[in-house]
């Protein structure tokens, strides 16, 4: 994890422009994550976002539910520093630098969002304990919403999203770029898991309701409720 915080601590900066070159369809999947949120707006809603980067999709709870509390937790404090600059309207958010670990479970949270983060765990079987952790500080009729990245389930299949993501950063990035720096980033911090593998989890920690709800390649958004 030292190798992710110091990469996000780089690039901390440049971080809002950079993941538009380099994620599809980045601002959907963040409209559909805000729009799968079941609770209406005049809901006081308690949210934690986990790897909460600049604040992108807390600052969009904070404008869609103006009467939450957000917690933005990040393990790169510069991510932080630009989140709370972002949400310096919304007096009710704060900010924590720390690992997925470091929410207390007796805060109790309606919401839990994360993006683009969760494949940073290296094994299953972190995967599914910070799923399990994540079921845990949820109240009873909480929602975790997740956009990641996600396995393929062939050979094939993996080379067809690992080319069709090239195409996308193609557009936008060198080639160069990204066969140096992006492709060895990928391999060397992303452990990504299949997208059944993880649905299976989340319905074995307790989660009912588990859907995805928009894929595309090796990007996908899913969710599961707190019973």
């Amino acid at each position: 994890m030292d190798r992710v915080k110091n990469h996000f601590e780089t690039e901390a900066q440049e971080f809002d422009e950079i993941i538009v070159k380099l994620i599809p369809h980045y601002h959907q999947m963040v409209d559909i994550l805000i729009d799968s949120i079941p609770f209406t707006q005049n809901q006081a809603i308690r949210t934690a976002d986990l790897g909460c980067g600049t604040g992108t999709i807390a600052k969009r709870i904070a404008d869609h539910y103006p009467d939450s509390t957000i917690r933005c937790l990040d393990i790169a404090p510069k991510m932080i520093t630009m989140a709370a600059q972002k949400l310096a309207d919304h007096k009710t958010a704060t900010f924590q630098v720390g690992d997925f670990t470091a929410l207390d479970p007796a805060d109790g949270y309606n919401l839990i969002v994360s993006s683009l983060a969760l494949h940073h765990l290296i094994s299953d079987q972190d995967k599914r304990d910070m799923y399990q952790r994540i079921y845990d500080l949820l109240l009873p009729g909480g929602v975790f919403l997740n956009i990641d990245v996600v396995l393929a389930a062939t050979d094939h299949l993996h080379r067809l999203n690992i080319n069709r993501w090239i195409e996308y950063m193609k557009c936008h990035v060198p080639d160069d770029e990204i066969q140096q720096k992006w492709l060895p980033t990928y391999q060397a911090e992303d452990h990504p898991a299949l997208i059944f593998h993880h649905l299976k989890w989340l319905n074995e920690v307790g989660f009912s309701s588990v859907d995805v709800i928009w894929k595309y390649f090796n990007f996908c958004v899913y969710t599961g409720i707190k019973s």
